[in-house]
């Protein structure tokens, strides 16, 4: 007898509800799990006689849907959407250049947002009236965050009405809306090996339909990995959830 242990290359497909193909194939994605667990429903038929009251008289086994399971630390933005159930747009948004814009910054030692992010520490100049104050004696400035506030040992602690000249970079990328219900559907091929046998090992779920199954926490301190679980449905012009290949 032999042994299984194997070892495989996974890779996505974005598919719609019916299987059919939406994106094209991505990976191998480094995949920590992909589980399959059988399901089905037992139903029995109980003996209601004095004698053999409560044992089975028959049983008829019916299938469920295939349950699967992935989990992965290859995160790209729309894996990210998919996990936190977030709608994905591309982020564009044209660089920013202001002059003499008018803020009130408080003396709580709280921030005050510049409207902007990626803040150019370059030509960045703040004035109290005709007064230029001084980067890190009289203020801070968080560049990324756009968030400005005055410093409690320099000459402006009380805070009050200034205005700020800067430039902001322009960007690019990704947005992640929160509060949206996403459809996960891939379909999953995997191309492995059982070590134990040197046998090749081939998978191929033509439609998974699945759902982020893990709390995301974005500040651990290791490899974020999303976890999914869902079920193997039939895909259009299939006739069976999932099929394995085990080649000599």
């Amino acid at each position: 007898m032999s042994g299984f242990i194997l070892r495989g290359e996974v890779y996505l497909q974005r598919v719609n509800t019916k299987g059919v193909a939406t994106g094209n194939f991505v990976g191998p994605v480094n995949a920590e799990q992909l589980e399959l667990e059988p399901e089905s429903e037992d139903i029995i038929r109980l003996s209601k006689n004095r004698t053999t009251f409560g044992k089975s008289l028959g049983k008829v086994t019916e299938g469920k849907p295939t349950k699967v399971k992935l989990k992965f630390d290859d995160v790209s933005a729309e894996v990210l959407a998919e996990a936190l159930g977030a709608e994905l747009s591309t982020l564009n948004k044209s660089a920013v250049s202001e002059t003499d814009k008018a803020y009130t910054l408080k003396s709580d030692n709280s921030w005050t947002e510049l409207g902007s992010s990626q803040i150019k520490e370059v030509g960045f100049v703040l004035k109290e009236g005709a007064n230029t104050l001084v980067l890190g004696t009289d203020y801070e400035v968080k560049w990324a965050a756009g968030l400005v506030r005055p410093l409690a040992s320099g000459g402006f602690a009380s805070g009050g009405a200034v205005t700020i000249t800067y430039e902001a970079l322009a960007l690019e990328g990704h947005t992640l809306s929160g509060g949206e219900v996403q459809e996960v559907n891939w379909r999953i091929k995997m191309d492995g090996l059982n070590i134990d046998t040197n046998e090749k090992v081939q998978l191929d779920i033509p439609l998974a339909q699945v759902a982020s199954s893990a709390a995301l926490n974005l500040l651990q301190n290791e490899y974020l990995a999303p976890e999914f679980e869902g079920v193997c449905s039939v895909a259009d012009g299939k006739t069976k959830d999932y099929e394995i290949n085990i080649i000599k």
